[in-house]
């Protein structure tokens, strides 16, 4: 059951960022557990109902949502062993992992935050989306316009994309879009301290939903 982070999480993260090193790590592993994997094994936990709910395709076991803190350094040029954060990710397992839409929440010692969507651009599945907007902007407004009430739209964009006519003026931002994602940040502390931030979470996952369900049904086109 998930009964919130800690005073101890955040103080974590900063004294990681400080020590990041092998030793100090492994002198405070139980305090990593204590305070960071576990709070977030169970959060994920209680989250796994929602996540069943939206797609039960969505890897739902705690032990693979949650991140690892150790960084694999190989092709990095920042050898920091470890992390000095962690998320969640609810994602299709496979192949699809980066391209597809993923429910997420991350935490370090400057806060949190959770959203939606993809971790590498999906080409494809983004003229779909330029297709359904051009033919029917009506329809997909809703689904863009409803979470922004709750989240921030992110995504790259293509700068020199030409922008059909019939694109409405609401729509034209979102049109040349390479990816796209919604974030919400957690400021109030005492949330991220409670067991109401499952509840919080649920209902905007529950939020972000429909837009998840038609993105996902659209038929990929592989040239525009």
């Amino acid at each position: 059951m998930f009964k919130g982070y800690s005073n101890e999480t955040f103080e974590f993260f900063m004294a990681i960022s400080f020590n990041n090193n092998a030793d100090f790590f492994h002198a405070n592993h139980d305090w990593y557990v204590r305070a960071v994997r576990g709070p977030s094994l169970d959060l994920a936990g209680a989250l796994s109902g929602v996540i069943e709910e939206i797609d039960d395709a969505l890897e739902r076991k705690p032990d693979r949502v949650v991140s690892r803190i150790n960084r694999d350094i190989r092709f990095s040029n920042d050898k920091s062993p470890y992390r000095d954060y962690i998320w969640l990710s609810f994602h299709r397992p496979g192949e699809e992992r980066s391209t597809h839409q993923e429910f997420y929440f991350d935490i370090s010692a400057d806060g949190a935050g959770y959203g939606m969507g993809m971790y590498m651009r999906n080409k494809p599945k983004m003229n779909a989306m330029r297709r359904a907007i051009r033919k029917n902007p009506d329809a997909v407004w809703p689904l863009i316009k409803r979470p922004l009430n709750r989240f921030e739209l992110y995504g790259d964009a293509y700068k020199r994309m030409s922008i059909p006519d019939e694109v409405p003026k609401k729509l034209r931002a979102y049109y040349p879009l390479k990816n796209i994602g919604f974030y919400r940040r957690i400021s109030d502390t005492d949330l991220l301290m409670s067991p109401a931030l499952v509840d919080e979470i649920a209902r905007d996952y529950r939020l972000l939903a429909p837009f998840y369900r038609w993105f996902d049904a659209l038929t990929p086109i592989e040239d525009a």
